[in-house]
C-alpha cells in the first residue's frame, strides 16, 4: 500500500515546476512551452515566430510519440501465423515514424542535439555549472539561438510537407 505525503505543497513550488492552472484543472506544461512563455524562442530568422517554433516542436515530439519509439516491445507481436498483421494501425505508424526519421533529417546535425532535449526529452539544456554567470549565459543564449535556428528547419520541413502550423 502507498502512503501519500499529505504536506502542503507550496504554490511558488508549482509554479517553477511548470504547473498551470487552466479552465479544465491544474496541468503541467512541457519545457518547449515553458521557453515560449519566458520569450526563450523569439530568436532565429524574422520569417519564423516564436508560435511557429512552438508548434513545430509539438508536431515533433507528436510524431515522436505516435510513431512509438518510447515503447519498448517486440516488433513481431503484431504479426500471424498466416504473415498477416494483427495490429490495424501499423500503416499508421509507418507513416509517423517515416515523418519523424524525415523531420530529424531536416533539422542539421548541430542543431539536433539541443531539439532532441527540449522536444523529445522534454529537458531544458544543460548548462556546466563550473563557469562563471557570465559565460553560463552566454552558453545559454547560443543554445537557445541553437533551438530557434532547428525549429525553423522543422517550420520549413513540415511547410514542404504541407502541414499547416
Amino acid at each position: 500500500m502507498k502512503k501519500y505525503d499529505e504536506m502542503y505543497v507550496d504554490r511558488v513550488k508549482c509554479i517553477k515546476a511548470g504547473f498551470v492552472r487552466t479552465k479544465k484543472g491544474v496541468c503541467k506544461m512541457t519545457v518547449l512551452e515553458r521557453l515560449y512563455y519566458k520569450g526563450k524562442l523569439d530568436f532565429g530568422s524574422l520569417g519564423a515566430g516564436a508560435i511557429d517554433r512552438l508548434k513545430a516542436g509539438e508536431y515533433l515530439a507528436s510524431d515522436y510519440e505516435k510513431g512509438h519509439f518510447n515503447v519498448i516491445g517486440s516488433a513481431w507481436g503484431g504479426e500471424k501465423v498466416d504473415c498477416g498483421s494483427s495490429n490495424i494501425s501499423s500503416g499508421i505508424l509507418t507513416e509517423m515514424r517515416s515523418r519523424y526519421f524525415m523531420a530529424a533529417k531536416s533539422v542539421p546535425s548541430e542543431f539536433w542535439p539541443i531539439v532532441r532535449r527540449v522536444c523529445i526529452e522534454n529537458e531544458f539544456p544543460k548548462i556546466d555549472n563550473s563557469y562563471s554567470e557570465r559565460k553560463k549565459g552566454e552558453i545559454a543564449y547560443l543554445q537557445y539561438c541553437d533551438l530557434c535556428r532547428g525549429l525553423d528547419r522543422l517550420i520549413e520541413f513540415y511547410h514542404k510537407i504541407k502541414i499547416q502550423l
